[in-house]
Parts: structure tokens; C-alpha cells; sequence
């Protein structure tokens, strides 16, 4: 009786009778080459085309019987490979270059994309290819484990770092976790002990609420984690901080909350559809002086100034008040007598003040030092200029080229005490040429500029 080959593994079936005296050679290489071929086997295959159709022979060994398929090369096009029509599980990996993807096929019916770069399980019934995974690069369940230390699903609070995190629906981001039970031990400086499970990480904000709050702590506001051990810390005013809170008293019944809080470690979070606020409390904004405006400000900006106890926007290259943050509760709309900023009324508008009204900038004269350059450099001693600034030079010598004394420019890409300078709030940074001479001073300006057809009405 002939020999035969088995279906899916090609393994020869030696017939009753055959093969006398030398059946050993084939039954060696049956069990010592074939099935460990395609139990413990390991293929690299180099693609180049659209195209690949893996070997397959009866009886010795071939490239569709291995377990693990390793694809290299470099595609410029992805790449179907054709597998034997019988049953059969892979190890897919793709580790070619150029990008694409490795498509496994049997010729018909449904197949598996394996993307650049990635390792699937996979396998076919003969007329079709599967996944073996129950996930795919866009629907991933993970339930417990961890995701850079925070646990999935745990209730217990901490702290994780992502590069892309996109959320879809529902999806919540810092969550407030529960109240939790605290000691204080008096010290310099103090030390708090959790009562139950550990400590927040490192540098986590935490606030603090209490029968009788410890000396030295203040309801409400917010202190920065200095670890110690596993379940005990000192607190920080300033977040990265060194530990300087201290008490003097222990207190009663105190209770801390860990804030949930969503960093984003760039200057820039994209957000590529309307984002809206909903619920009862309220959107924290930035809140700092005049003078801690950012230097490189940014139309559309927004913050809140403590200097003039309203919030102000940055439009048009300048920082002016946003209108309800005048009003108060009795009744009557207030404007400031001082103006320290240069302004504009938009054409086609007129604008009404309360006087008396001071136009004075809030920055003194400062000598000021220019750099022969494209675009030129000023560099001043003492105190720097916001960006939009306006304004005039004066010179006891010369100015280089490209300036002219007492014409009005403008601050650009402030850093530091060093600045540009443009002839219009929004325009191109001036290229300074030739020579100098004599000692340099910059005169911040104040002005408003009316257009013409419109109106300021001082009352």
C-alpha cells in the first residue's frame, strides 16, 4: 500500500507493508524534522513584492509548515501572503521596513492584517484567516494590571503618565478620590500619616479638612507631597518643592483629598472638537501681576490679574480687562483711572470711561543695549517688557539702521530682559544694520488710538 500525506502538516502516512527496513528514515524524519518544524519552527522570509506565496511540500520540509513566520525586507507596498488551504496556526510577525502592512490569505475568504512593526496569533480553518487575539490596535479591553504604576480598575489613588491618551464618550479623567483619614505629628518639618493604604505619590497636590486643623495648616489650600515611607510624607507649598510646612499642634478629626488633576506636559493640548463644561462649579484660570503676563502671549489667551482684581484676554496683540470683570454687586459698572496699556478702539466703534483718566506706562525708562542683527536683539538692565509694549527710542549717538528715534515700536518675543521689536504689534521683528553710537534708552509709551469716525467719550 502507497504512502500518504497527512492534510494540514504534510506529514507522510507510511502504508501497511511499505517501506521495509527503511521505514526508520521516515519516521525519524516524520517525528525529529517535520512536527518539530511546525511545533517549535522559526521562518524568516525576506518580501519585496505585493505579493508572496509560502512553500509547501509533502514529506520535507517547507516554509508554510513552521509555527513562527518572520517577515523582513523592504516593502513599498503592503503584502499579501498566501498560505496553504488547511488548517493551520501561525505566529505572524511583521518586521519589514517601509510601513506596510502583511496580509495572511489562503486565496479567498477573509483574512488578517498584521501591522508594521506588530506580532500576531493567528490561524485558518482551510477556507479563511482569524485572529487569535480578542482584541485589535482599536479595541483594547484591559481589566486589572497596571498602566505606569496606576492600577486598572483599583480604587486605590495614584498617578500615571501617558504620550497619546484619547478618550471617547464617558470617559473619565481625574476623578476625585474619597476622603481619606490623616495624622499629623508635630515637626519641623511636619509629618503626616495615612491612615489607611499608602501615601499619594510623590509631588500629588492634597488638601485638608478637620474638627480642629493642626496649626500651621490652612483649610482649603494646597500642599504638595514630600515622601517619606510607604504611608507617611511631609507637605511642600510649591509643587516640586522641598518639605517647608511645619506645626505645632496635632489637631482632631482630619481629613485629606488627594486632587484629581490632568497634566499636560506640553504647551499645547489639541483639542479637535468643541470642548464643553458642563456641571455647577467652575474653570480655574491662571492667576498672576501685570508683570507675570507671559512674555511670548498668544491672541485668545485668557487669565486672571491681580493687580487689577479682574480677568483680562489677550486680543489684537494687547492685554485688556473682559468685560464683567468690572461690574460689581451694587449695582454700577467701574473702570480703572489708570491705563498702563497701549490701546485701540476698533474701527467702527466708540467706547465711554469714567474720569478723571491717567494714561502712564507702568515700566520706567531703562538704557537699553541693541545687537546688530536679522532681526536686531535689546537687551535691557532691570526689568523686562511684555510683549506688546509699546514703545520710542531715544539715543545720545546713533541708532542703527533700521531705527529711527522716536517713532513707536512694539515688543516682540520677549525672553528674559532681551526682546525684538516691530512696528506693529503683529508685524515682522526689524532687522538692524550698519553702526552705533552713544548710550540708548527705551521709553515705554501709553496711547489710545481712536480711529477715525469713532468716539472716546470721557465723562
Amino acid at each position: 500500500m502507497a504512502s500518504t500525506y497527512s492534510t494540514s502538516l504534510r506529514i507522510q502516512l507510511i502504508g501497511t507493508g511499505d517501506q521495509s527496513g527503511v521505514w526508520g528514515t521516515s519516521t525519524n524524519t516524520n517525528l525529529g524534522t517535520l512536527i518539530e518544524q511546525a511545533i517549535t519552527g522559526v521562518q524568516t522570509i525576506t518580501l519585496s513584492g505585493s505579493t508572496f506565496t509560502l512553500t509547501s511540500f509533502n514529506g520535507i520540509v517547507d516554509q508554510a509548515r513552521n509555527a513562527v513566520l518572520s517577515f523582513t525586507g523592504s516593502l513599498s507596498a503592503n503584502c499579501t501572503v498566501i498560505a496553504p488551504a488547511a488548517n493551520k496556526v501561525y505566529i505572524v510577525q511583521n518586521a519589514t521596513s517601509g510601513g506596510q502592512t502583511v496580509t495572511m490569505s489562503v486565496g479567498a475568504g477573509s483574512t488578517v492584517v498584521v501591522p508594521n512593526g506588530q506580532t500576531y496569533i493567528v490561524y485558518t480553518d482551510g477556507s479563511n484567516f482569524y485572529s487569535a487575539s480578542n482584541y485589535t490596535s482599536s479595541n483594547v479591553a484591559i481589566t486589572g494590571g497596571t498602566i505606569d504604576g496606576t492600577v486598572i480598575g483599583g480604587t486605590t489613588p495614584s498617578n500615571a503618565s501617558f504620550y497619546d491618551l484619547t478618550v471617547y464618550n464617558s470617559a473619565l479623567l481625574g476623578v476625585s478620590p474619597a476622603a481619606r483619614s490623616v495624622s499629623f505629628t508635630n515637626a519641623s518639618p511636619t509629618v503626616v500619616t495615612v491612615a489607611v493604604g499608602t501615601r499619594p505619590t510623590s509631588n500629588a497636590q492634597v488638601t485638608f479638612t478637620a474638627t480642629t486643623l493642626p496649626s500651621g495648616i490652612t483649610a482649603g489650600t494646597i500642599y504638595y507631597v514630600v515622601p517619606l515611607s510607604s504611608t507617611t510624607f511631609n507637605l511642600s507649598t510649591t509643587s516640586g518643592g522641598a518639605a517647608n510646612v511645619n506645626t505645632t499642634s496635632t489637631g482632631s478629626g482630619i481629613s485629606m483629598v488627594t486632587n484629581s488633576n490632568v497634566t499636560f506636559n506640553t504647551s499645547t493640548a489639541n483639542v479637535p472638537n468643541n470642548l464643553i463644561f458642563t456641571g455647577t462649579g467652575a474653570v480655574g484660570v491662571p492667576t498672576g501681576t501685570t508683570a507675570q503676563q507671559p512674555g511670548s502671549s498668544v491672541n485668545g489667551m485668557i487669565r486672571y490679574n491681580s493687580d487689577n482684581l479682574g480677568l483680562e484676554g489677550y486680543s489684537n496683540g494687547v492685554w485688556t480687562a473682559l468685560g464683567a470683570s468690572n461690574v460689581t454687586t451694587l449695582g454700577f459698572w467701574q473702570n480703572k483711572q489708570l491705563i498702563s496699556v497701549t490701546q485701540s478702539i476698533a474701527s467702527g466703534y466708540s467706547a465711554m470711561s469714567s474720569g478723571p483718566i491717567t494714561l502712564s506706562p507702568p515700566i520706567a525708562a531703562q538704557t537699553v543695549t541693541i545687537t546688530i542683527a536679522t532681526p536686531g536683539v535689546f537687551t535691557v538692565p532691570t526689568t523686562a517688557l511684555p510683549a506688546g509694549t509699546s514703545l520710542v527710542l531715544t539715543t545720545t549717538g546713533a541708532l542703527p539702521t533700521g531705527l529711527t528715534a522716536g517713532v513707536t515700536y512694539y515688543v516682540l518675543n520677549p525672553s528674559g530682559l532681551t526682546f525684538q521689536l516691530s512696528t506693529s504689534r503683529t508685524g515682522s521683528a526689524i532687522t538692524t544694520t550698519g553702526t552705533q553710537s552713544g548710550t540708548h534708552t527705551a521709553t515705554p509709551t501709553v496711547f489710545i488710538t481712536v480711529p477715525s469716525g469713532s468716539r472716546w467719550v470721557i465723562l
